[in-house]
This record gives structure tokens, sequence and C-alpha cells, in this order.
């Protein structure tokens, strides 16, 4: 694990020094990855020691536990950071942005039992995300991401390659062209309640058409404006407030198949339809 001290600050850009300050700021010391785990090994091991002179089997039992689950969890924290200082690499900050201590205490609660590599990751890009937008992820977002299983968020990362704007609303329409294509890639209408269940994506609702109207589609890099021949519903998904605080932090791979579909369909209820650079 990379080691942060006084003596590399200056080697960070503002934002991950920023970071920095604000993260020593929570846990009461300066950020260094080294001292951290030796305090906290020390501290666990004060509890072993203590339990050892009481002669008390059981409480050395539960001082062991708590000295591995913590040294667990501040290996995590400190996997996260490190992850988030990379990602702010190159980044610029604008002045007066802050951190805030109290939602990034409440972050370290809910992270800090992640180990698995790509979830820490996730956690690190919203992390990043704060220090460059604060209120970017809201304290709520951070209790249902802590809900999700690994494969919860494999099965959402999956299901988001096939969401696209129109009019700047994210979304996806259930087209049944697109139903058929998403489930050969693996996405059945089960998981898509799953999905709803973990509180990520809304209930089915209706998108209205207005006839004449122009509606801009987009999906990754592709984009056409479309304008219809009359006023029409087409049934349509939409994420939850978290769902959509999460997906800016997802890395989208566009399926230029999925797009092909897309645009093919709505030829077919258009009156217009012009591709967009």
């Amino acid at each position: 694990m990379t080691e942060t001290s006084l003596i590399d600050l200056k080697a960070l850009s503002e934002p991950a020094c920023k970071l920095i300050d604000a993260v020593s700021n929570t846990i009461g010391v300066l950020y260094e990855p080294t001292r951290i785990r030796r305090k906290a090994r020390a501290e666990s091991d004060t509890l072993v020691i203590m339990a050892k002179g009481e002669s008390d089997a059981l409480a050395l039992r539960a001082a062991r536990r708590i000295s591995t689950q913590e040294t667990r969890r501040q290996e995590n924290i400190e996997g996260i950071v490190d992850k988030s200082i990379n990602f702010l690499e190159n980044n610029d900050i604008a002045d007066g942005v802050t951190i805030d201590v109290d939602w990034l205490s409440f972050y370290f609660d809910k992270c800090q039992d992640v180990s698995i590599e790509n979830v820490q990751e996730l956690w690190a890009k919203i992390l990043a995300g704060e220090v460059l937008e604060p209120e970017a992820c809201s304290r709520a977002t951070l209790l249902v991401l802590q809900s999700l299983s690994n494969n919860d968020l494999k099965l959402f990362n999956r299901y988001c390659q096939f969401l696209f704007q129109v009019n700047g609303e994210l979304l996806r329409f259930k087209y049944s062209s697109l139903n058929k294509h998403i489930e050969n890639q693996g996405i059945q209408e089960a998981d898509i309640r799953h999905l709803q269940d973990l509180g990520l994506v809304q209930p089915q609702q209706q998108f209205h058409f207005t006839k004449n109207e122009r509606y801009v589609i987009e999906y990754s890099n592709y984009k056409f404006a479309m304008t219809l021949k009359g006023h029409r519903e087409n049934r349509t998904e939409f994420l939850t407030k978290a769902g959509r605080e999460l997906y800016r932090f997802i890395d989208v791979k566009p399926c230029e198949k999925y797009y092909e579909i897309l645009i093919s369909r709505s030829q077919l209820m258009a009156r217009k339809v012009k591709e967009l650079k």
C-alpha cells in the first residue's frame, strides 16, 4: 500500500491534499497509513494483554476478535483512501470547497467493512467525488450502497450499460427489441425486479411523448434527435435517487448493437430522426 506522509504531500494534487487534510481532521492525526496501522494494532494488543491479566478466557476471545476486526477495518479504510488519492491526481478543485467532516465520518463508518477490490474502487470514486463536488452522494445513498453485495453491484453495473438520456433524463424504454437484447446479455426481468427491491430502480412508469416536440437521445457518445408523428406513451424504467447518484461513478461501456436497435426502433415511431455529433 502506498505510504503518505508530510514529506511527500507536496507531490500530490491540491484535491488529494484537501482529502488527506479532511481525513486527518476526522481521525485526529495526519493520514499516515503506517502510523495508523501501528496505533490500531497497539490498541487492540492492549485489550489482549488486559484480558490475559484478568485470566478471563471470554474476555481474551473478545479482545482477539476486536483486534482482528478493527485491524481489518483500518486496512479497508486506508485502501479506499489510497485509491481516492489516485483518482484525484490531475484534478483541480474550486476555491472555497470544503469536505463535510460529518459526512466523512458517516462515510468511513459505512465503508469500513468493504474489502473486495472492485467495491473499494467504487467507494473510492465516491470519496474523490466528494472532494471535487461536495454532496454529490447523499448519506441515504451511502446506506443503500452499504447494503449491496458484490453481485448486486455487478448486476447494477451491467444494467447501467443500457440506460440512455432523453432530453437529459436518464432512463430505459422497454421496447420489446431492447428488452430482448438485454435478456441476451444476461439481464432478466427478475434481475430488474431485484434492482427495484434494492432501491436502485423505480417501478415501471410511462414516458409521455408529445407530437411535433423534439427529443434528443444520448447514449454514451452516440446522439440523435427525433420528432414524433403523434402523441405516444412508452413503458419506461427510471433510476431512484440512489441509483442516479451511484450511476455517476459507474464506468459505462456502450454497446454499438444496442444503439443500432435503439435508433432503428425510434425511426419507426418518429416523423424525423437525425444523428447528431
